[in-house]
Formats: C-alpha cells, sequence, structure tokens
C-alpha cells in the first residue's frame, strides 16, 4: 500500500508504516495543486497530513485514494463532503493531544493572572517592575467556565481543580450533564449564564457550521468585567471585533493559541492587530505540539493505516453513517454455494431497488448462510418470487421494514 504523509510528522511514523509492508513517501512541503498532481502521478492509497489543506481539487486528483489520516482531533482542513462523494475515508487521531492542549491552556490561564509574559519582557529589556506584577488576582476559590464537555474541556475541567478552582462546564447538547455531574462539575445550560458569572472561560469546541462565531457579540457583551478569555481550539470561533471590544471597554484579557491570520508551518511572519492589544497574549497554534502528543498521534496514525492495509476497515472514521437511510431490510437465508448472492442483487437492480448495506452470515459447517440486505425501498411480490424461485440455492427469504428488523 501506498502512502503519501504530506505534512511534518515524527520520523518513526514513516518508519514504522515502512516496517508494516507500506511504500512510504514523506513529502511536507507538498500543498494545492503539487499535493494533487504528487497523489495523481504517485497513484496514492492513503494520504496523511496534519495542517495540510485537502480540498475538493486535490481529492479530485487522487484516483486511487481510499483513505486520508488527519495526524489530530478536527477535519476542517479537509472537504468532508468531497471526500465522502468519492467514496474516500476520512479517519483521525481523536483525543491524543487532549493533555498537550489542556496544558498550554492551564499554563496561557496562569500566565493571565500573574502576567508572565509581561514580566519576562520587562525584565529582559532591564526593567524590574515588582510592583506592577504583584496585583494577580490569584486563581484558587475562582470560577473557570469551559465552553465544551468533550476530552480536552474535561481535561483542563480537571487540571483547574487542581489549582483549587471552581468549574462550571456548558455543552451543545444536555447529553453529558451526567458524565459532568458525576466528576463534581457544575453543568450549565445556558452559554450566556456561563459567560456571565466566570472568573474565566475557556473554548474548546471543533470547529462545524454551528460553533464557528460561537463567541458572539452577546457572548462577550455577557462576560463580567477584566474576566480572563482563553482560545486553544480554533480561530474561527471567536467573532474577533467583538473580543476586541471587550478588551477595551471592559478590561477583559485573553490568551490565544488560534486566531484569524495565523502564519503557515514552522516559521513564517504575521501581521494580526489584534496581537497587539495590550490585555492580550498569544502562542503560535502550538497547543497540540508536544513530543507526547506527538508520539501518541504517531501511534495512531500507524493504527489506522495498517489495520486498513491488512483488513480494509478503518478505525476512527468520521464519514460514515452509522446506520444507512435503508427503508427495508431483506433476509435471505441460502446455501453457501457461488453465484446465490450475485442472483440477488441482480433481481433487485433490474427492479431498480438499491442495496445500500449488506451482511452474509455463515453457519457453522460452512454449508448455509443468511444474508441480510438493507436496500431502498420494499419489492413487489413479483421480484421476492423472481429471487426465490429463480435460483435453487435460495431456501427461504422475507421482507422486513427496517424498524423491525
Amino acid at each position: 500500500m501506498r502512502v503519501l504523509i504530506a505534512d511534518k510528522l515524527l520520523a518513526t511514523t514513516a518508519d514504522r508504516l515502512r516496517a508494516a509492508g507500506c511504500e512510504v513517501i514523506v513529502d511536507p512541503g507538498l500543498s494545492g495543486a503539487a499535493l494533487g498532481d504528487a497523489l495523481n502521478e504517485g497513484a496514492f492509497q492513503v494520504l496523511v497530513v496534519r495542517s495540510t489543506k485537502v480540498p475538493s481539487e486535490v481529492l479530485a486528483c487522487g484516483r486511487m485514494l481510499g483513505l486520508i489520516v488527519r495526524a489530530g482531533a478536527g477535519v476542517n482542513t479537509i472537504d468532508v463532503a468531497a471526500a465522502s462523494a468519492a467514496g474516500i475515508y476520512i479517519a483521525n487521531c481523536p483525543g491524543k493531544n487532549s493533555l498537550a492542549v489542556a496544558e498550554l491552556t492551564i499554563g496561557l490561564l496562569v500566565s493571565l493572572d500573574r502576567r508572565i509574559p509581561d514580566a519576562v519582557s520587562d525584565l529582559r529589556e532591564g526593567a524590574w517592575k515588582k510592583g506592577e506584577y504583584s496585583k494577580a488576582r490569584g486563581l484558587a476559590g475562582r470560577t473557570l467556565g469551559v465552553v465544551g464537555a468533550g476530552r480536552i474541556g474535561m481535561a483542563v475541567a480537571r487540571q483547574a481543580r487542581g489549582l483549587g478552582m471552581k468549574v462550571s462546564i456548558w455543552n451543545r447538547s444536555e447529553g453529558r450533564r451526567a458524565s459532568v455531574e458525576a466528576e463534581g462539575f457544575t453543568f450549565e445550560p445556558d452559554l450566556l449564564v456561563l459567560a456571565s458569572t466566570c472568573d474565566a472561560i475557556t473554548i474548546h469546541l471543533a470547529s462545524t457550521k454551528e460553533t464557528r462565531g460561537i463567541a458572539s457579540p452577546a457572548f462577550f457583551e455577557a462576560l463580567a468585567e477584566g474576566a480572563y478569555f482563553i482560545n486553544t481550539s480554533r480561530g474561527d470561533l471567536v467573532d474577533e471585533e467583538a473580543l476586541r471590544r471587550a478588551l477595551q471597554s471592559k478590561g477583559v484579557r485573553a490568551a490565544l493559541d488560534v486566531f484569524q491570520g495565523e502564519g503557515k508551518g514552522g516559521v513564517d511572519t504575521v501581521d494580526v492587530p489584534l496581537l497587539a492589544e495590550p490585555n492580550v497574549i498569544a502562542t503560535p497554534h502550538i497547543g497540540a505540539s508536544t513530543l507526547q502528543a506527538q508520539e501518541a498521534v504517531a501511534d495512531e496514525v500507524v493504527r489506522i493505516v495498517t489495520d486498513y492495509a491488512l483488513t480494509g476497515g478503518v478505525p476512527n472514521v468520521v464519514n460514515v453513517v452509522a446506520r444507512s437511510p435503508a427503508s427495508h431490510v431483506l433476509i435471505v437465508r441460502h446455501l453457501n454455494r457461488v453465484g446465490v448472492l450475485s442472483h440477488v442483487f441482480s433481481a433487485l437492480k433490474d427492479a431498480e431497488i438499491n442495496v445500500q448495506e449488506t451482511e452474509n452470515i455463515v453457519f457453522d459447517g460452512g454449508r448455509a448462510c443468511i444474508a441480510r440486505i438493507a436496500i431502498d425501498s420494499a419489492p413487489d411480490v413479483a421480484v421476492l418470487d423472481r429471487v426465490h424461485a429463480g435460483c435453487a440455492d435460495v431456501l427461504d427469504l422475507h421482507l422486513v421494514a427496517r424498524s423491525e428488523a
């Protein structure tokens, strides 16, 4: 299996994939049309990316491509709809960088309170301002609001509790209320109430059409005077103009690892006016970038690719429906002989009935099977008669509605 790694990952990732029998090419400089050309010319079956964007134009070039692995959690840099339309699996590595992001979040929180970056900068300039930097509020007993009860959000909550903080958590769905409360945290169902009642608030959500801009003007208007705001998730979750107004009018302090106008690659220049605000500290999108996290991601990439190569299965696949929209299931009990299922499928095809899922269960001894065929509409009696009577190896069949199967 030919694998293209189009991003910087640990060198051991490629070495371990080669040891597993894969042919691996590593070219972290590929992007855009060059990436599409490489996929086309190299006939790669697997593409591994981290930050590299994979738009529909690139996907159209990957005639042999069957799997894209995102060496991280979010898949917003990949055109998921285009990949799904082309029958290309997308898999991610969820939870492998959770602790790394949580640790940076806590570091930024402490830095906001103690103004560590400013103090270091002044000392490097030879300025001793002990009086100025002795005015921290302290975090113990304060309330941290966590937006998102996923792996990272919960990891942040646990670490904040270690600082003696109270933690209140909002989530888009109340489905995680029980698990949040089981750990002793407060579940707050109203985002604006969370914003108005916390001393500090941190966002941990994936970027989706539902979450983009969730830190809205109303959100920042609800923040308490002098609150701390942290974003280590995605820049497009935040209305940055609304954040700027809160910085200037409400004394809000912000720590950002992600923002609009980020640089590219390992070395670049940026021109982001928001970062010049005196109440802002920032890091260059390094939340997931610890050696521990990279090793964990490498392990998961290797597991996904090797499983795909050996079994055709894809762990952590994100673009396959859990249950097809089939309306009925045709259950066929048959002898385990060549051509039986071909006969069934031919009858369905002639009736213009689409097969959406198939499971063929073999009985002990290998002489008989039961096929469960999920289809998008119910065949009439004539089609069923053709299936049953047209092949002596079909022992029995019956049709059930999907809800009853």
